[in-house]
């Protein structure tokens, strides 16, 4: 290659170098231009508005239930009138506001309001048939009515939405028991005397319903029971005496009924079965004392009159057999007794009969 061809050559290698290099200089320099322009319009760029946060309306307030809750306050401050109306008012609103019935007839118990307490009770249990304890008072309403036998069909519904519940079984069994009904009341009872059988009320009940199914032995297994768990109750003492007076055992009858005297000295009741039982046991003077108690603290128990008439005749008898000269005195008394106790009762014949045999003037 010539000298010339090698300068050429050369300066050609150079001049394509250098178009090169000038090339990406430029390259580089509207590069650099672009990612300036973009950070400026990006700084540049306006910002988005912010979106006012939504205001959620609140639930508008039931006015029924600021009334039910007025209703509270007023009966926890002893104005149950005012309550009531409050109540009132509140179911006018809302005829089905069951908690709202069920306030009102418990206020209507609290005053003694039977009546009134009953149909609220029915009301609140019409709309809420599952509510245990509105039908508990309900049962409790009718009970205080005397109506047991509405009684008993409510405290049933208790019973069967709350089975292990004992109160409830209880007072079903005790409510059946008053109106006659006595193989549901002996269920109610067995039931609740299996949930907890350490409890003396629940056994005396179930003495009471043997003894009205006339089933004495079981009777008096259940009041020894009953006692066993609470010796100190003189109504328990007084059932089992009771129950043995029935079943003929005469000193365990005299037992009970002399240990509930010690206890209530002025339980008429106990002096009157007393005094029978000395009667049955042949001892006069006893006899005497305890009708005479009894006569003293109830003048108008035609029964214990009866009785002390009877003492008062027994011993004017054996008087007589032994020509002792105050027997008349005896015999006066007896029938002062007697036609007192017919005075109080005259439906006893048997007795008016007896009276006019030792007086035929009358």
């Amino acid at each position: 290659m010539s000298e010339k061809l090698k300068i050429n050559v050369f300066r050609l290698l150079t001049l394509v170098l250098c178009a090169f290099v000038l090339a990406g200089c430029e390259g580089s320099a509207k590069t650099a231009n672009t990612d300036k322009k973009a950070k400026q319009a990006k700084i540049e760029k306006p910002a988005k508005t912010a979106k006012a946060p939504k205001v959620e309306k609140s639930p508008k307030k039931d006015p029924s239930v600021s009334l039910y809750v007025d209703a509270i306050t007023l009966n926890e401050t002893n104005n149950p009138d005012l309550a009531i109306n409050k109540l009132n008012e509140a179911v006018q609103q809302k005829p089905d506001f069951a908690l709202a019935y069920s306030l009102m007839g418990s206020i209507y118990l609290q005053q003694n309001q039977f009546g009134e307490s009953v149909q609220a009770y029915t009301k609140a249990t019409e709309l809420n048939p599952w509510s245990f304890d509105d039908f508990c008072n309900l049962g409790r309403a009718y009970r205080s009515m005397e109506d047991y036998n509405s009684a008993a069909k409510a405290y049933s519904r208790a019973c069967s939405l709350d089975p292990q519940n004992t109160s409830a079984l209880c007072n079903a069994a005790e409510s059946y028991y008053k109106i006659g009904d006595y193989e549901s009341a002996l269920e109610f009872g067995k039931t609740a005397k299996d949930l907890d059988p350490t409890d003396s009320e629940i056994e005396k009940m179930m003495g009471d319903i043997y003894t009205a199914r006339k089933d004495t032995e079981l009777a008096m297994e259940s009041y020894k029971k009953a006692l066993e768990l609470d010796g100190s109750d003189p109504n328990i003492m007084f059932s089992l005496g009771a129950a043995y007076l029935q079943a003929g055992k005469l000193e365990e009858a005299r037992a009970m009924f002399e240990s509930v005297t010690t206890i209530e000295p002025q339980n008429t009741l106990a002096f009157r079965h007393l005094g029978y039982v000395y009667l049955k046991l042949r001892e006069i003077d006893l006899a005497l004392g305890a009708y005479s108690k009894a006569v003293a603290i109830s003048p108008d128990d035609w029964r214990a009159q009866k009785g002390l008439g009877v003492a008062y005749m027994m011993k004017y008898r054996i008087q007589k057999s032994f020509d002792t000269p105050d027997s008349n005195d005896l015999k006066q008394q007896a029938l002062d007794h007697w036609n007192e106790s017919l005075n109080l009762n005259p439906a006893q014949d048997n007795l008016l009969k007896l009276y006019r045999k030792y007086n035929p003037s009358k």
